[in-house]
């Protein structure tokens, strides 16, 4: 065999197993550096309910109302979370960039592809970005000592609003805040509560009013609590908080904030 084609024949094999490598190794890098934020998010989600207990178990004050520390504690979680909705939200951006230009009749068609191939790039991150969104949620509780209960019990009750009225415009992951779990969670920290009041001996009309919104909570898997206007002193306990509170809300991880997750195999499944 001709010496320089033998070359030609080892270089194009050599070529070719590089390409085999790659395509074998490169998806597991790529899997394994996206699972890496879930994989720990799950962990710290594990410490936190060995030190407060499962997302269902916790127990609000007999009021109802978060006192001031827990409120600042909850809003120290805000602003850490911050950082991440605006990564978010710059990525729903270019999605509604690229949609504008359905709407354009001179757009470039050159245009359109740069748009669309940044927007892809972008979209590609999803995976990564969701996996820090959740290590940061839980990184942050930890460091304000609060439970994913507690934490979703004053989101419902501090963003009450917007989940009742989520925006009408793009959200990638969709609008829902609040699933049957968490919803059956829901219903269990307020039945927490109803215990504590009894226990206490509390006023047979805070007794019946909890008692019927517990029932129609158990009657309508949609409802979130007071849908209908928060107690007073739920209202009372807010009002101080509410500019910076409504500041730090996130539409476009609402329906990542009450979620949990958990290793199912070599993934991780959301709930």
């Amino acid at each position: 065999m001709d010496e320089k084609y033998s070359g030609c024949l080892k270089q194009t094999a050599i070529g070719c197993a590089v390409l085999i490598v790659l395509a074998v190794v490169f998806p597991i890098v790529l899997g394994v550096m996206m699972m890496s934020p879930f994989n720990r998010a799950v962990e710290s989600r594990r410490v936190i309910e060995q030190r407060f207990g499962p997302q269902e178990a916790f127990v609000p004050p007999p009021s109802g109302a978060p006192t001031p520390d827990r409120l600042e504690a909850f809003i120290e979680v805000r602003r850490a979370l911050s950082v991440t909705c605006a990564d978010f939200g710059h990525m729903e951006e270019q999605v509604r960039e690229l949609e504008s230009f359905d709407d354009q009749d001179d757009v470039s068609r050159l245009a359109v592809v740069k748009q669309a191939l940044s927007t892809s790039k972008s979209m590609m991150g999803m995976g990564p970005l969701i996996g820090n969104f959740y290590e940061t949620r839980n990184q942050s509780l930890l460091d304000a000592e609060m439970g994913l209960g507690e934490f979703t019990y004053i989101y419902v009750l501090a963003y009450r609003e917007q989940i009742l009225d989520p925006p009408d415009e793009l959200q990638l992951l969709g609008p829902r805040a609040i699933n049957r779990r968490v919803h059956r969670a829901l219903v269990s920290m307020l039945e927490n509560q109803l215990q504590v009041l009894r226990d206490a001996g509390a006023a047979d009309d805070e007794i019946a009013a909890l008692e019927t919104e517990i029932s129609v909570l158990e009657e309508d898997t949609a409802r979130i609590p007071w849908k209908e206007g928060l107690p007073p002193t739920i209202t009372d306990a807010l009002a101080p908080h509410r500019e910076e509170l409504d500041a730090l809300h996130c539409p476009a991880t609402a329906p990542l904030e009450l979620m949990l997750n958990e290793k199912r195999g070599p993934g991780v499944e959301t709930l």
